[in-house]
């Protein structure tokens, strides 16, 4: 008996657990996606959030007008 063998549930084939994983990944992936999708949105949110809280030098500095931040601050987190 391969040590392999000794590991596996009795009466579960390769097959089998091979079929388990791919239902797995099939399930968990579009979560990902989504979880993946919800930390971008939040991290431009937080990003505009910190554009808006520079001054007009640090502004300037970047080359931004501040009604240029507003507008990009004023923009939904989904929208890039």
């Amino acid at each position: 008996m391969r040590t392999n063998e000794a590991a596996r549930p009795t009466g579960t084939s390769p097959s089998t657990l091979s079929a388990i994983l791919g239902a797995a990944a099939v399930v968990t992936r579009p979560v990902w996606m989504l979880v993946d999708a919800v930390m971008a949105g939040h991290e431009r949110w937080r990003q505009r959030q910190a554009l808006l809280r520079l001054d007009d030098h640090l502004l300037k500095d970047i080359g931004v007008s501040r009604s240029q931040a507003e507008g990009e601050a004023g923009k939904p987190f989904w929208r890039e």
